[in-house]
């Protein structure tokens, strides 16, 4: 028995207006399928025939967002006609008996008509009819989009954090190499260690705790 809210809506559904017919005369390897895609957690989709007739799992349906229910007896290319290219491929490749995985596979899709740039790992393989021959698509398709972009958002700060630290390593070598001053605003009085004095040519004798203001003008 098939469980859950698209096994329903799949039972009802008028197959009669698509190539797959009544579904009392699928095929038993394509049953068989549907039944194991319908107790999967993950979210799956079934591409049959040449056109690619979609026939997927409560999972899926909620990745298809407001494209569910209407997805369901629908070719692929007319579903997602954004990424229709990409899809003509997949199901080209798998009804020649190929396989194909995609991991965070960046595709722009409409999501309530706006285009997004959405992250997914894809797995297509052919699934055979009686006769053991490839009749249709099954696509596993787990979305990545919330880890990829966390993990950008965590790598730019990364970056970040390391470009503030070469910027003090710098200032603190620059330190090292020029010497060092403090201007005390306030009371106008420029202070600077032995190797700032050196650089700028100061006096042995000159007290470097009040060094003449008009140096820090120039």
């Amino acid at each position: 028995g098939w469980a859950g809210e698209m096994a329903g809506r799949i039972r009802t559904f008028d197959w009669c207006q698509t190539e797959l017919g009544s579904l009392d005369t699928w095929p038993a390897s394509l049953c068989s399928t549907v039944q194991l895609m319908l107790a999967s957690p993950l979210p799956m989709v079934m591409l049959w025939g040449r056109a690619g007739y979609m026939i997927y799992n409560d999972a899926y349906s909620k990745f298809a967002g407001g494209r569910h229910p209407y997805l369901l007896g629908v070719p692929v290319e007319m579903g997602w006609p954004e990424v229709a290219e990409f899809n003509r491929n997949v199901v080209d490749t798998c009804l020649a008996g190929g396989t194909l995985s995609y991991r965070n596979k960046v595709l722009v899709l409409l999501r309530d008509g706006i285009p997004e740039d959405v992250w997914l790992d894809l797995y297509y393989s052919p699934v055979a009819d009686d006769d053991g021959k490839p009749a249709g698509v099954m696509a596993m398709v787990v979305e990545t989009t919330e880890h990829v972009i966390s993990e950008r958002r965590r790598q730019a700060a990364e970056d970040a954090y390391r470009a503030d630290n070469e910027r003090v390593r710098l200032a603190l070598n620059a330190g090292a190499l020029l010497g060092s001053f403090v201007w005390d605003i306030k009371a106008n009085r420029l202070s600077g260690d032995e190797r700032f004095a050196r650089t700028f040519s100061f006096p042995a004798d000159q007290d470097l705790a009040d060094l003449p203001p008009d140096l820090a003008e120039a």
